[in-house]
């Protein structure tokens, strides 16, 4: 996104969340119309028989999804298409991927993942630069839905100002606190405000016995390897989101004092024993755990829609436990969060595998088609009578409907580009899903977007590696107090020689070029 002050709307981010998709949900705004545009008339689909398209989706379950998968069946039925899948674990999907790329074997559907901060894969770009895959930027208007796509993420997702691919939305303002509602109450203190406030909850969640087993057994914070949650937590301080405009130039949020403020409070926190003390190998099911079975009161999170199984998961061990979640804490700069990219993966379209425009076409068809109201309903409840049930003209979904609504609807994410604000047809909230669904609308006014989302750096993307591990170690380091201030600007500075300083200078020249 590129130095725009009119950003996201608030009726962007209005999430009617079901309870087996709350972790996929995404965002788009401006949100694209369901009211009976079909089918594009370019598309082969609408003169002849079922569009056969080829696929290649990661997954994430023990098992691939099934081939007879009801849901899948029910959408090529509806869509006129025959889909061809290759399911890969999301453990060995990029491997494979680099395989398909370099053989030049590419699927006519390909999601490429993890493509958050511009840090493309070398070989992405270059396929993009030579030629492989399609440009579809122009070919957009002439389709009822896909016309209407948020453009700002759409800008997220190009190539050098062009665009290459549609992206699979995410919820924008996502972010915020995810903490034991028991606790507070056991405890008679309020939901923190500040940043102040933040931590005298997290000490007395450590110190104050929430749990009353008389035990000292707590820790305030839970936090996992990785500590994305610290990025988060910058934004209360005032840091950007990944990059950051400063005196008319682009510089990488960590580099700025806000940060090193954020991070002074986490080390605070281990300093006091407040927080795990394993957070620095602790995995994400790991720290999940630790939350959910009452070793933990809060979590500061990137996707606080976890909350809703966070909740389901701590009342099998106590039916009086309950997780809440807060977003808004002030800080220097007032309330913020940092807004996800608004897209969770792409889907990009190669040359070799797709001859023609007509075929294109008639994917994009496809696509266009998911916004319809009884396909988005399709995606997002699954089967009437399968999946869930009508009661007052809501959906409900008994727990045995559930159970197979789970499963069914686990992979449709991965194929998705609508999300649950699509579909017309409303579910049965609690209050916790609503007061989530309140937050996602709400705080899109807060939300803090990257400046750099689309640029490029063949110096970040080619070095990568190298400079990540460098600003995680340090910033490790720094919460365990191996280094200090002075060892953490050296550890800044190191980064720059490596190649971060030149990367710095191709994003900002790239910024540069997208202003003229």
């Amino acid at each position: 996104m590129l130095n725009k002050k009119k950003r996201l709307t608030a009726g962007a981010c209005l999430a009617v969340l079901s309870l087996s998709l709350l972790s996929a949900c995404g965002d788009v705004s401006d949100t694209p119309s369901t009211t009976g545009k079909t089918q594009n008339s370019n598309s082969p689909a609408a003169k002849q028989g079922p569009t056969a398209i080829s696929f290649m989706l990661p997954y994430f379950s023990t098992e691939p999804p099934k081939a007879d998968n009801p849901v899948f069946k029910k959408l090529e039925e509806l869509t006129n298409t025959k889909m061809n899948i290759t399911w890969v674990p999301n453990a060995a999907y990029k491997d494979k991927l680099s395989v398909s790329l370099a053989s030049n074997d590419l699927p006519q559907v390909t999601v490429i993942a993890n493509l958050d901060g511009g840090n493309y894969a070398p070989s992405i770009l270059n396929g993009v630069r030579s030629g492989a895959f399609w440009e579809i930027g122009p070919m957009l208007k002439d389709y009822p839905n896909l016309s209407k796509l948020n453009k700002d993420v759409l800008e997220n997702v190009s190539h050098d100002g062009k665009l290459y691919a549609l992206y699979r939305p995410r919820v924008i303002a996502r972010g915020g606190i995810i903490f034991r509602k028991d606790w507070l109450d056991a405890l008679g203190l309020q939901e923190p405000k500040t940043i102040d406030e933040l931590y005298n909850v997290l000490k007395a969640f450590t110190l104050n016995d929430p749990d009353k087993n008389g035990k000292n057994d707590t820790y305030g914070l839970i936090s996992r390897k990785g500590i994305a949650d610290l990025d988060m937590l910058s934004g209360f301080f005032g840091a950007g989101n990944g990059w950051e405009l400063r005196e008319g130039k682009l510089v990488p949020n960590f580099t700025t004092k806000e940060y090193l403020d954020a991070l002074k409070f986490y080390r605070r926190l281990f300093q006091e024993k407040l927080m795990n003390p394993d957070f620095a190998v602790s995995e994400g099911n790991q720290s999940k755990a630790l939350f959910e079975n009452g070793k933990g009161g809060a979590i500061i999170s990137t996707a606080i829609d976890d909350v809703v199984g966070n909740d389901r998961e701590i009342k099998k061990l106590n039916p009086k436990g309950a997780a809440d979640i807060v977003s808004r804490i002030q800080g220097p700069k007032g309330e913020r969060i940092l807004a996800s990219s608004g897209y969770n993966g792409i889907f990009m379209f190669p040359k070799k595998s797709i001859k023609t425009e007509e075929e294109l076409r008639g994917i994009l068809a496809f696509f266009d088609k998911m916004f319809q109201p009884h396909i988005a309903n399709l995606l997002n409840w699954g089967i009437e009578g399968k999946h869930y049930h009508l009661e007052n003209g809501k959906a409900v979904s008994s727990e045995a409907e559930q159970k197979l609504k789970v499963d069914d609807l686990l992979p449709v994410p991965q194929l998705s580009i609508v999300m649950n604000t699509d579909a017309p047809l409303e579910g049965v909230s609690t209050p916790l899903e609503q007061k989530l669904k309140n937050m996602f609308k709400e705080n899109v006014s807060i939300a803090v977007p990257n400046p750099a989302a689309s640029l490029i750096s063949s110096t970040l993307s080619e070095k990568s590696g190298e400079l990540d591990k460098i600003r995680n170690d340090a910033k490790v380091k720094y919460i365990l107090g191996e280094i200090d201030d002075n060892g953490w600007n050296a550890e800044i500075d190191k980064w720059r020689k490596s190649g971060g300083d030149q990367g710095i200078q191709e994003i900002n020249t790239e910024y540069e070029k997208r202003k003229k």
